[in-house]
């Protein structure tokens, strides 16, 4: 896997207060469950990447 792949690309987007303040309310919640913690510490900068990729699966499923 070349290292790009491994860090990713970065992506600035701006996003409502309002859902910034939900994500950091996931953070510690998240945290709790033994199947996200094994992979590193809960932020949220990897609430943020598991929601965009539930989203993204969810929109192609919507739209095959």
């Amino acid at each position: 896997m070349a290292d790009g792949a491994r860090r990713g690309v970065p992506v600035s987007v701006r996003i409502p207060p309002e859902l910034s303040k939900r994500l950091e309310k996931l953070v510690p919640k998240l945290a709790k469950d033994p199947g996200l913690t094994t992979l590193g510490i809960v932020t949220k900068s990897s609430v943020v990447k598991l929601a965009l990729l539930r989203g993204v699966a969810a929109l192609e499923a919507e739209y095959k």
